[in-house]
């Protein structure tokens, strides 16, 4: 990978590589930055192999210091500063750290800054040969404890062969680095972009969040590669602008999650030249291993192909007994070829569970076992059907549900956990319940506030409800058809016409209605947004409504901040008396 950039670097050292906000730094800026870290980090005992934890928020010292590791000979371990303390203190035991690269001292490594240089002259660090690991991202594990997936240099480059010359990418690029680099679309968005010769436009946390802002960056930036989960596209596609043109995308890719092709069709009704391809990938299996071009007929059709493997990828659909099925007829998806990774980090046990020997071409290759059900279509395309176990996707993240069972079941009073997927009609909208049994009635109170110290966001569940005792199956496992609706909090003060002056307040009605309209729960002044099973999403939605209603037009961020109603309610007052107070 160093090599690649090396050789764009080389190209056209003065085009630019990376912007973030008014910041911009060129190919040949971008090469010196990364080569001077990566001799500082040498010098502080880095070696070839080593694993290397990167901590920045995302920016252009981020890219520089992910580059910087990779030309170091190590391999980058992300930790993301937006995830929680517990989880970055756990990644960073797991992979071994002693060295990361950070803005602020991680407790208990040597924390280097961006800017650090090698105090002696020294030769450059040799590059990584194609088998070193670039990268160590963690998945969702079942038992609670996630797994470090190694993913090695020749893999990125062999997904870049197989879809470079495919796609046309190149120096006239723009890509836009949207997703948390702890998630392996990143890999995509990062090194796609930089070892192809685009430049690549870093999407601030809060731009990523507001469909509007984030719309008028894709328009002002003139962004034409653009990467996204259908969950994180559905909203742009509502932002205020999105009809207006103005946007200059030329190649839409879709993966992370299953995709519902209809929802494509406002965006084909208003950018029909755009090409799109729905891409179906594991991060076991280097980000993507399948692609499918869609039409504007498919959108229509609502078609669920993610199309045929990469070149170099190998796709199988087997049954049971390990025999490939017939067109049709539903199994488990295993991939080989160029993308598998090495394995887990320091887990044998459950590596060899999952990458199996490939009994069907005798190359001694290995295959993935995706734990994805799938069937070939009479096409020879490949449909995605869903989990075979309780591992699901939502917005784009792997959750493996018990995971958060098993951070459920170490709390305190809690004496057994479950949790639910809760579809609804719109994907981005789905969302986890928990379910637990305790010792003491009061026992939940806390414990959404525990796990999110624990855990990062997306595994938090929107509620969690108390049983007496889980319903089972004939075979003993919990019934989760038989589980009761979630029981969210009722409102700390009834809608209606008697609740006194907030109620009279003509700002905080409107508010309610559209809480209750996007919650489907009543509400009151004092109840959170999030407690009552709000998200990301639904806040992006609910800042649409507030200005499409004429009732404020207010940045996520803030909306973020001010999620009590009460709180929300008084923004808005503010902001509606804003022009008057000028």
């Amino acid at each position: 990978m160093p090599g690649l950039f090396a050789r764009q670097a080389r190209r056209a050292p003065d085009r630019p590589a990376v912007t973030c906000g008014d910041r911009t730094i060129s190919y040949g800026e971008l090469d010196l930055g990364s080569a001077r870290l990566a001799a500082a980090l040498a010098e502080r005992g880095v070696r070839p192999g080593d694993r290397v934890g990167v901590c920045l928020e995302r920016g252009v010292d981020l890219v520089v210091a992910l580059l910087a590791v990779l030309r170091a000979g190590a391999a980058y371990v992300p930790l993301d500063p937006d995830y929680p303390p517990e989880r970055l203190a756990f990644v960073a035991e797991d992979t071994g750290l002693s060295v990361a690269v950070t803005g602020e001292p991680f407790p208990g490594l040597t924390s280097v800054p961006v800017t650090a240089t090698a105090t002696a002259p020294g030769g450059s660090p040799l590059p990584p040969a194609p088998d070193a690991i670039a990268y160590v991202i963690h998945t969702s594990g079942s038992t609670g404890r996630p797994k470090g997936v190694l993913v090695p240099h020749r893999n990125v480059a062999a997904l870049l062969a197989a879809t470079t010359e495919e796609f046309g990418l190149g120096e006239e690029d723009v890509w836009t680095f949207f997703h948390s680099f702890a998630f392996d679309f990143s890999v995509w968005e990062i090194w796609g972009c930089l070892l192809t010769g685009g430049r690549l436009v870093v999407v601030p946390h809060w731009t990523a969040r507001d469909p509007q802002a984030f719309h008028a960056l894709l328009a002002a930036e003139r962004v034409t590669v653009l990467n996204q989960t259908p969950s994180a596209f559905t909203p742009l596609t509502r932002a205020a602008g999105f009809g207006a043109g103005g946007l200059a995308v030329r190649l839409l890719v879709f993966g992370g999650e299953p995709l519902d092709a209809r929802t494509l069709i406002p965006w084909f009704e208003r950018h029909p030249r755009t090409r799109v391809e729905n891409m179906y990938g594991i991060t076991e299996t280097t980000v993507h291993c399948t692609r499918r071009t869609l039409t504007p007929r498919d959108a229509r059709e609502g078609v669920r192909s993610v199309g045929r493997a990469l070149p170099g990828w190998e796709l199988y659909v087997l049954d049971e007994h390990g025999r490939e099925t017939a067109p049709g007829v539903p199994g488990e998806i295993h991939v080989g070829g160029a993308g598998v990774a090495d394995g887990y980090l320091d887990r044998p046990d459950l590596t060899s569970l999952r990458f199996v020997p490939d009994h069907l071409t005798g190359g001694g290759g290995r295959l993935y076992r995706s734990g994805d059900r799938g069937r070939w279509r009479d096409d020879g395309e490949l449909e995605h059907l869903g989990r075979l176990d309780d591992q699901v996707k939502i917005r784009g993240h792997r959750i493996e549900l018990g995971e958060i069972r098993a951070a459920l079941a170490e709390q305190p009073d809690v004496r057994a956990a479950a949790a639910v997927v809760r579809a609804t009609a719109d994907p981005a909208d789905a969302r986890v319940d928990a379910y637990v049994v305790t010792a003491r009635p009061d026992a939940v109170t806390g414990l959404r506030e525990a796990l999110a110290h624990r855990l990062p966001a997306y595994l938090v569940p929107a509620t969690i409800t108390a049983v007496d005792a889980f319903p089972l199956t004939p075979n003993g496992k919990v019934d989760t058809g038989r589980l009761p609706a979630p029981r969210v909090r009722e409102a700390t003060t009834p809608a209606g016409p008697d609740t006194g002056p907030a109620a009279a307040d003509p700002v905080t009605t409107r508010l309610i209605g559209i809480w209750e309209g996007l919650l489907a729960e009543p509400v009151g002044p004092q109840d959170n947004f999030f407690e009552l099973a709000g998200n990301s999403l639904l806040l992006a939605r609910l800042a649409t409504e507030l200005r499409e209603t004429g009732l404020a037009e207010v940045s996520l961020r803030d909306l973020y901040l001010h999620s009590t109603l009460s709180d929300m309610a008084g923004l808005i007052r503010s902001r509606q008396e804003e022009p008057a107070a000028r």
